[in-house]
């Protein structure tokens, strides 16, 4: 058989893990009408696609925590009514609890942005800590990095979880 028809098209992946360590629950890809060949297998859209992402409060507080220096630890996140909160204990001189709100930010329809709302601390120092740290992992998610051309259209923080919808483009 060299090829198929396909009236509909849906894939979903779960557990993904990102190069970068993020952890993301669930990723959906789903067209209508597809062309596809077996050798080497291949699936061409007819029609761009749909594409969802979904991002736990879990796997971002794993992510902070491997990714944050040894001076900040224990973090609890949250996600909610579109923004992220983000508490931790960071070790300057003493032990300070740290809280930050970050919103997230679609760039050119291919990057994720995590941007500071707010940042509750105790002293300055801390705030640059948290700034720096926000530095380093951002874009938290780039969709130049799948083996599949998605534009991303938009993003949902609440209920615990990240939600980022696209358009296929091309498979």
């Amino acid at each position: 058989m060299k090829g198929l028809k396909v009236g509909a098209v849906k894939a979903r992946f779960e557990q993904i893990e990102l190069d970068f360590g993020l952890v993301v629950e669930s990723f959906e890809v789903s067209s209508q009408e597809a062309d596809c060949s077996a050798d080497p297998f291949h699936i061409r859209l007819s029609q761009p696609g749909k594409a969802r992402a979904v991002v736990t409060e879990g796997a971002v507080a794993q992510l902070l925590a491997a990714k944050a220096p040894n001076s900040i630890k224990d973090f609890q996140v949250q996600i909610s009514d579109g923004l992220i909160y983000v508490e931790a204990k960071a070790q300057i001189v003493v032990t300070i609890p740290v809280k930050a709100a970050c919103s997230l930010e679609i760039q050119e329809g291919k990057r994720l942005i995590v941007r500071i709302e707010s940042v509750d601390v105790m002293g300055g120092a801390a705030k640059n800590l948290v700034e720096s740290q926000i530095a380093k992992i951002n874009p938290i998610f780039d969709a130049s990095d799948l083996p599949i051309d998605i534009r991303l259209d938009t993003v949902d923080a609440d209920a615990g979880k990240i939600v980022v919808d696209g358009t296929v483009l091309a498979i």
